[in-house]
């Protein structure tokens, strides 16, 4: 229970952006069924296979819901003393529940309905889904606000509405195009999902155009305030989607000329899109845990400090002293309270121990984007062995990242797990450290199957998206911003290098998109080191 309301944000934020996924998936599946799969003449193969992929998501939906109230129960009840029936009678706790029973109605509809889906059954699925749907739209900001409350109510729902219907039903349209071998039926059923998925996008666009009108308010709150930069980051997110979606609709017009080539060119391309989606809504849960910069007039950052901590300086390799830093809070205190204890304030040498942490990791970083780069070309294959510097920075995170912890610091190596911070750069100490062993061993030729080729860039992608629920709590909320802002950064560049690696690995070796992509994640990992080495906390 102690680890539980420890790292109850960062625990809520991942069960929020579930639920907010498995939401997409299951209202796009349903609307993928009625209005491309069976319009569109999908054998009942792949019928059959979407059915089951709504099962599967509904079951996830149902246990992280139950997941999603019984950790907000136990906090409740751990910070109240309120009885388990008060804290389960909340508004949200309610909700939640709707979103769960609504979940098993598209279980047992999927499960139980027949391999030809009748008007009735197809009525059912929508009304379920949408029924869902609004259960977790009430869960937003816009229902809980005082002032505009009905416009901003349906904006949410269109955002909802246009992002399940484009990149949640996207899924389903790959498991349709794998198990569909008419080419025609191919053609009609991803002509279908392209209209489908226009007006989706333009739906997603102009929701997210208003809510950003009403809860962002201005230029200064846009760049001044974490909700605002995380509304970047998700604009971001948006425009590498669109210009995929921009890409297969090229495709799908020219489809007829060169079916074959062209569907594996759609479906590579789907594979990002669905990924960078997700990601968005990863943010998206992200964004919700702040409160809209609309709320928050004062103390937002002014351009001229953001220029003051962004400008160029010298990157520190050098730490200072141990002695010098911060005693830690000993590990024996908050388990004794029955709640973390915070460490104290940082001062100057705190803040430069993270400093030269971030830079000696920005060095690494740049030099294996630097090697990546140039064993492109036919007389630097020796600088394919570039995944080897990356085993030298999980070890450099696992002994310098967090000096109050072992082996440094007085807490124990399995007692610092109570910190959510440490937690998470342990967790990036073992991605690193294994992509760094597959890869090796990739660029080597030892590994030779197909799926140890996509370590990495599922690495990469998954490690920079899993930054943007990283928080470092600061008493200055403008320091917090900064941070932020160096994380989304690091966060985007990542995401861009793993999934341009994904599209490099997975396009036809005659394709031209694959040789940009080749060159796009190398200088994506430099930039993601560039940023490393001008963080600064001072």
């Amino acid at each position: 229970m102690i680890w539980l309301l420890n790292d109850f944000d960062l625990l809520s934020m991942l069960l929020h952006a579930a639920t907010l996924s498995l939401e997409a998936l299951l209202v796009g599946g349903v609307l993928f069924l009625v209005a491309a799969g069976v319009p569109g003449g999908a054998d009942e193969r792949a019928l059959r296979a979407c059915r089951r992929g709504i099962e599967w998501a509904a079951l996830a939906m149902i246990l992280a819901e139950i997941a999603s109230v019984a950790v907000e129960t136990s906090l409740v009840i751990g910070n109240s003393g309120m009885t388990a029936a008060s804290a389960l009678s909340g508004g949200p706790l309610t909700a939640e529940a709707c979103a769960a029973f609504c979940a098993l109605v598209l279980l047992l509809l999927a499960r139980f309905s027949p391999n030809k889906l009748r008007i009735w059954m197809q009525a059912a699925m929508v009304a379920a889904a949408f029924a869902l749907m609004g259960s977790v739209v009430s869960l937003s900001h816009a229902v809980s606000r005082m002032d505009h409350r009905v416009v901003l109510t349906a904006f949410t729902a269109l955002h909802h509405l246009g992002s399940a219907a484009w990149i949640g039903a996207m899924p389903f349209l790959l498991i349709t195009l794998k198990r569909t071998e008419d080419i025609a039926v191919a053609r009609r059923v991803v002509a279908r999902f392209s209209r489908m998925a226009m007006v989706s996008a333009a739906l997603l666009l102009g929701a997210g155009i208003g809510l950003a009108w009403f809860y962002v308010d201005s230029l200064s709150g846009l760049y001044g305030t974490t909700y605002g930069v995380l509304v970047m980051v998700k604009s971001y997110l948006l425009l590498l989607i669109l210009m995929l979606g921009a890409a297969n609709w090229y495709v799908q017009r020219e489809i007829e000329h060169a079916p074959v080539r062209l569907l594996t060119r759609l479906r590579r391309f789907a594979e990002v899109e669905v990924a960078l989606g997700f990601t968005a809504i990863l943010a998206a849960a992200a964004l919700t845990s702040q409160s809209p910069a609309v709320d928050m007039p004062m103390d937002r950052l002014t351009v001229h400090e953001i220029e003051a901590r962004m400008r160029w300086e010298a990157p520190r390799l050098k730490s200072p002293p141990y002695a010098a830093l911060v005693p830690a809070t000993p590990i024996d205190v908050a388990v004794k309270t029955a709640q973390y204890q915070p460490l104290a304030a940082s001062d100057a040498n705190d803040m430069a121990w993270s400093e030269y942490n971030h830079h000696w990791a920005g060095l690494v970083v740049l030099l294996a984007g630097a090697l990546a780069l140039v064993s492109r070309f036919q007389r630097m294959r020796w600088a394919r062995f570039w995944p080897v510097s990356f085993a030298g920075l999980a070890l450099f995170i696992l002994l310098r990242a967090d000096p109050e912890n072992w082996p440094l610091g007085p807490r124990p190596f399995w007692g610092s797990f109570f910190e959510p911070d440490v937690l998470q750069h342990r967790a990036a100490a073992a991605l690193i450290l294994a992509f760094a062993a597959f890869e090796c061993a990739v660029q080597a030729g030892r590994l030779r199957a197909a799926w140890a080729r996509y370590a990495f860039p599922l690495m990469c992608a998954a490690g920079a998206a899993l930054l943007l629920t990283h928080n470092h709590s600061m008493a200055d909320g403008k320091d917090e911003v900064l941070t932020l802002m160096s994380h989304a950064a690091l966060a985007l560049f990542g995401v861009t290098a793993g999934w341009a690696r994904w599209l490099e690995l997975r396009l036809p070796k005659e394709e031209g998109e694959r040789r940009f992509a080749g060159y796009v994640w190398p200088v994506a990992l430099m930039l993601v080191g560039m940023v490393l080495l001008d963080y600064r906390e001072m």
